[in-house]
């Protein structure tokens, strides 16, 4: 890759990253005291009771004054090299998303991301038992992404993620709680495969299944991940953290900030915890720089 090229690809990641930090509020990022380094210091001349004869010159050797006088090295600050680190793709010392891929080719890329999932045989029982993938769907260029464990059998029938009864409730919290249409976000699960009767993912399948999930991310490259239920969260955060420590509260994912809440089904079985999960939107929310939307008022 050309060097103007790698130039404005960073370009476009710090601006990325400024921008998600300047929407979450922070507004400067306070910088570790490093200690100064120690330069050496000349000794006070100490007057002499009597003069000094001057010393001549060894004329069998060089002058030291006909040496070039060259300047001493500036140390550089403690615990940092001399020379400029390597450009990485994260801001956040983490492991970074891959290369951008431009805005127009995105569709393209997940189309054919698409097809490789279809024909994905990894986990034969999976493969047996499903009637097709679920891939995910939604803007492929969209600012937040949701992602959720696995399709149940309406997605399995249909091939598109959360449009049961759990989709429908995640289809209220995004357009009546968060005010914007299912289409502008993305959505997507952990599994591709509609695990037999709706059971948990195994370890194996999670495994088998992540890399095409990781893919979806570094293409859409979105500005905010919201992680639905546990499977999600252990997935993609690598913790085995319970939800209730994990929800409320920021994380990152490949330096993008994201927010842990309760999967949709989870909700339907527990209407109790639709407030806590509301609360977490908000968070999502008052980042984004959103609003909730304003309900019309019976006549």
């Amino acid at each position: 890759m050309e060097a103007d090229d790698e130039r404005r690809i960073l370009i476009r990641v710090v601006r990325q990253r400024l921008e998600a930090l300047r929407r979450a509020g922070i507004d400067r990022i306070p910088m570790p005291a490093l200690p100064l380094p120690a330069f050496p210091t000349r000794p006070a001349p100490v007057a002499s009771a009597r003069p000094v004869a001057p010393v001549a010159p060894v004329v069998d050797r060089p002058s030291v004054l006909a040496a070039p006088i060259v300047a001493p090295p500036i140390p550089s600050r403690a615990g940092r090299p001399a020379t400029p680190p390597p450009v990485v793709a994260s801001l956040f010392e983490e492991p970074g998303l891959e290369i951008v891929v431009p805005a127009a080719d995105r569709g393209a890329r997940l189309a054919e991301l698409a097809r490789q999932v279809a024909g994905c045989t990894r986990c034969a029982d999976l493969a047996a038992t499903r009637t097709q993938t679920v891939f995910g769907e939604g803007d492929s260029s969209a600012r937040l992404m949701f992602v959720g464990e696995a399709p149940g059998a309406d997605e399995d029938r249909t091939g598109r993620p959360f449009i049961g009864r759990a989709g429908a409730l995640l289809t209220d919290m995004i357009t009546k709680g968060m005010g914007l249409p299912r289409e502008q976000v993305y959505i997507a699960n952990v599994l591709k495969s509609r695990p037999p009767e709706n059971r948990p993912p195994l370890p194996d399948e999670i495994a088998h299944c992540l890399p095409y999930l990781e893919q979806q991310v570094a293409i859409i490259r979105p500005e905010f991940l919201c992680l639905l239920g546990k499977t999600a969260a252990s997935a993609l955060l690598e913790t085995a953290l319970p939800l209730g420590r994990l929800r409320g509260k920021w994380h990152r994912y490949r330096g993008i900030p994201t927010i842990v809440t309760y999967h949709p089904s989870a909700l339907l079985r527990n209407p109790a915890w639709k407030k806590d999960a509301w609360e977490d939107l908000q968070i999502l929310m008052q980042a984004m720089g959103l609003k909730s939307p304003e309900r019309k008022r019976p006549g």
